[in-house]
């Protein structure tokens, strides 16, 4: 079962992505010579030399993408780590992006591997770029996993180089096939979390999942009024189709009588 963080988690990183390529696409005419600033648009923009102004504006909107998907991923794991079965660790409001991600992995007892290392490389390079003392950086160990799994992230990630990779990481210089990819290994990793959360077995567990979502209130306050119409089955199944569809087949499936 899909948790609710995911879903939110796949379409904010979409957006990200898709105003990456409109940016990226965009500076292509810009670089080309071809962009026109448009008469209405009261700023000033008269670059003197057009491909390197394009190069640094793509250099800003990759480090940039970088620094939006961390926050996501922050995001995912906020919630995540509310849900039924998921036991947040005492000092979580302390920790950093990185560990935070690194103590829910080993939570579920998941392999580390370069999945894992990639989406940890994203959060140390947002921390170097929103941080600029910051020496954030992956251990020997995740190194080693990332370098080593050369051939499969090249055959997976189009031809990507993990070592070239890490050498634009500690340049601070990340290219369009860097972050694309490192997106690609990060929604990985957050499906991985996703997969690893348990479905509810039985009622009282549904139960249990719309406490953590704050939405147990809002449940029996529709059930209690649409019963009082006599259109209870509705109601429930609008309610929970709207808040929480991930939910619905288990709801079905463990408490029948109420839908």
């Amino acid at each position: 079962m899909p948790t609710p963080a995911l879903r939110p988690f796949l379409d904010a990183t979409g957006r990200i992505v898709h105003h990456l390529n409109t940016i990226v696409v965009g500076l292509s005419a810009v670089e080309g010579g071809t962009a026109v600033k448009p008469a209405t648009m009261d700023i000033t923009w008269a670059p003197h030399d057009p491909r390197t102004s394009s190069r640094q504006a793509r250099a800003f909107a990759l480090r940039s993408t970088l620094v939006f998907l961390s926050e996501e991923v922050n995001i995912y794991l906020d919630r995540h780590t509310t849900f039924p079965g998921v036991k947040r660790p005492a000092d979580w409001e302390s920790k950093s992006k990185t560990d935070r991600l690194l103590a829910v992995w080993r939570h579920w007892k998941l392999d580390e591997d370069f999945i894992l290392a990639g989406a940890l490389l994203v959060g140390h390079w947002r921390n170097r770029n929103v941080h600029r003392k910051s020496n954030a950086r992956l251990t020997d160990a995740q190194r080693k996993l990332f370098v080593d799994a050369a051939e499969e992230i090249g055959e997976k990630f189009k031809n990507l180089d993990p070592r070239q990779t890490l050498e634009h990481f500690e340049k601070d210089t990340p290219t369009l096939k860097d972050v694309s990819s490192l997106t690609a290994m990060t929604i990985r990793c957050v499906k991985r979390l996703d997969e690893a959360v348990p479905e509810p077995k039985s009622a009282d567990e549904v139960n249990e999942w719309f406490s953590a979502l704050g939405l147990a209130g809002d449940l029996d306050r529709v059930r209690r009024v649409s019963a009082a119409k006599g259109t209870e089955a509705v109601g429930v199944s609008t309610f929970l189709r709207t808040h929480c569809p991930e939910l619905l087949d288990a709801y079905a499936y463990y408490c029948a009588d109420a839908v």
